[in-house]
């Protein structure tokens, strides 16, 4: 097939445009990873980044021909909460895509309408309260300590070891500094302690959840980070100094059936499509919570889906291929879907 590998503007090199891994640091980033698998797979893969000019995109788009828009992008101009904009454009021009369409994008970006919607649906949640710019005190009363991250930010952005607050003064001096520094509302969560795990889903119609993987940390009760933070995310040093490490979660086969049942769950309540990431925490009682939906997660050949599938017998080339697949499944040409 011809694919079109649909990236943010900065996730290409100017010299490197192709992601052929002309670089060792190219070689690195989940987009490389990605265009290299379809490649591999045979398919006939051009790059395009999605610049500031939108109907210079646009036009690209539209005369590209593609039989699939493979979709990385996250942000626009810097914004992730614009992810959802670049989804609905696709629709617009009727080109089939893989990933999560608008719907689940802002649900699974708005922390707040997320969560709201889960619990009436009865999965179980954190007690939370959303602060609007302008409000620092929640409406009712959270149990300390809760932890107060940006209402609209993903990959822990904005997420520090002083986002767990312990009194109302941290509380609302936290609040301030996400309305002052990233211009969007907060929001408020009790802290949930337990195991943190991460659960790739696949599918649409028919969902397969993957073997759970969990952020084990080694040293939280020597000082240690006890929640995902940027560092944790993002800094391997800081990573080895307090033995963090992303690993395949030891689970009772019969808890691990529950937790794959609750996440098929998710998966589908927020509207997920083709793959995506459910984030829990499991608590000492044995409860599953909910933390946050990821509907485009890391797919680089290290990250945890991608590992997840390969327990499970799906190496990386097949599972790139098996997104396509399945979004191919989603489109109504049935010589497309033959194709794939």
């Amino acid at each position: 097939m011809k694919i079109v590998l649909l990236v943010d503007q900065e996730a290409v090199p100017r010299d490197d445009p192709e992601l052929q891994g002309l670089a060792e640091e190219t070689r690195k980033e989940m987009e490389y990873h990605v265009a290299a698998a379809l490649r591999e797979l045979g398919h006939t893969t051009a790059v395009l980044p999605f610049g500031p000019d939108v109907l210079q995109t646009l036009q690209a788009l539209a005369a590209s021909a593609a039989d699939l828009v493979f979709n990385l992008t996250e942000r626009f101009e810097g914004d992730r909460r614009m992810d959802l904009n670049v989804a609905a454009m696709l629709e617009l021009l009727h080109l089939p895509y893989t990933g999560t369409g608008p719907a689940g994008l802002w649900l699974c970006r708005d922390k707040a309408a997320c969560k709201r919607m889960l619990g009436h649906h009865h999965i179980r949640v954190p007690r939370f309260d959303e602060l609007p710019i302008g409000r620092l005190k929640p409406s009712g009363r959270l149990r300390f300590p809760t932890i107060v991250k940006p209402m609209l930010e993903d990959g822990s952005d904005g997420i520090s070891l002083a986002s767990v607050v312990n009194t109302p003064a941290e509380l609302q001096e936290r609040v301030r500094m996400i309305h002052e520094g990233r211009n969007q509302p907060a929001i408020c969560e009790e802290y949930i302690a337990g195991r943190e795990l991460y659960v790739g889903v696949l599918g649409n119609q028919k969902r397969r959840a993957l073997p759970p993987w969990e952020l084990h940390f080694g040293k939280a009760d020597e000082g240690g980070p006890p929640i995902a933070t940027a560092r944790v995310k993002w800094d391997d040093t800081y990573r080895q100094k307090w033995d963090i490490r992303y690993q395949a979660a030891d689970l009772a086969p019969d808890l691990e059936k529950r937790i794959a049942r609750f996440s098929r769950r998710v998966f589908e309540l927020l509207q997920l499509r083709d793959y995506g990431r459910i984030d829990l925490r499991l608590t000492p009682e044995g409860e599953i919570v909910f933390l946050e939906a990821n509907p485009n997660p890391d797919i680089s050949r290290d990250a945890e889906v991608p590992l997840a599938a390969a327990k499970a017998g799906m190496e990386y080339p097949a599972l790139i291929g098996h997104i396509l697949h399945l979004a191919l499944r989603r489109y109504p040409n049935p010589s497309d879907t033959a194709r794939a």
